[in-house]
């Protein structure tokens, strides 16, 4: 009985894949197969960042009059007009989750410290902790975002959530945080990972 085409393609996969195995330094065919989907998934997060950067561009001239500042933790903040500031996902952070399906957030009155979590935001494989880039209290919730986030998977400069800063922060909440090229630096460098 003749093979199908695809179990033919299959089985022609299958054994160059244990050729290699017992060939090389993998132990197992799930090791191997770890390691080539790792590989896959950093040379796709590579060919990103030139897309990425662009977008990144083109949001910096949109936010001149209130700029962005970031963490290392890929969440910006942005002052507003009553002296608050908004915080949310930045698009690099967005690009490598891919898909953001949930996101969760402290709850309006909550506290939130610097360099702590706030909430979470989780994909179809992962969950992720939002960092606080300044101490305060969250005012709002963007209800948007927390109804529907997959807004942020086309949107990411949409923010999350909406923090007064403590007295002793008012003015120098931004002190520490990264500019834009500062953060465009830190991203090239991390080549498609998120830290």
């Amino acid at each position: 009985m003749p093979k199908w085409k695809a179990v033919r393609v299959r089985q022609e996969i299958l054994e160059g894949v244990k050729k290699e195995v017992e060939k090389s330094q993998y132990k197992s065919l799930s090791q191997f197969v770890s390691e080539a989907i790792r590989l896959r998934m950093q040379t796709l997060a590579k060919e990103r960042i030139p897309e990425y950067l662009e977008r990144d561009r083109k949001t910096r001239v949109l936010y001149r009059r209130h700029p962005l500042f970031y963490t290392p933790k890929h969440t910006y903040a942005q002052s507003t007009p009553q002296e608050n500031v908004k915080i949310g996902i930045t698009d690099y952070f967005q690009a490598q989750l891919k898909e953001i399906v949930n996101i969760q957030t402290d709850k309006v009155g909550e506290k939130v410290s610097r360099e702590e979590p706030f909430g979470v935001v989780e994909t179809w494989w992962f969950t992720y902790d939002l960092y606080s880039p300044l101490n305060g209290k969250i005012i709002s919730t963007n209800k948007r975002v927390i109804d529907d986030p997959f807004i942020l998977n086309t949107d990411p400069y949409q923010w999350v959530v909406e923090v007064q800063p403590t007295s002793t922060e008012a003015d120098s909440w931004m002190n520490g945080l990264l500019d834009a090229e500062e953060y465009r630096k830190l991203v090239t460098k991390l080549e498609g990972r998120l830290h």
